[in-house]
């Protein structure tokens, strides 16, 4: 899965990837979004966050960055 989604990212279109694999989505993904209780509670990048960052944004550890437009 992981492989034909960088294939099709190489070919120029986009690729929705809803995931709870971590590793995974932190290996293909440009931006995250990240859901919290239904909601969108923040979109950060595998640069700008570590996995366990992402983790605390989704269980409410952590307050979500705000949001760049």
């Amino acid at each position: 899965m992981l492989q034909l989604i960088r294939d099709v990212k190489e070919r120029g279109l986009p690729v929705i990837f809803i995931s709870h694999n971590m590793p995974h989505v932190f290996e293909v993904a440009d931006r995250i979004h990240i859901q919290r209780l239904g909601r969108r509670a923040t979109v950060i990048t595998p640069k700008s966050h570590s996995m366990s960052e992402a983790v605390a944004i989704m269980t409410g550890a952590q307050d979500p960055p705000p949001m760049v437009a």
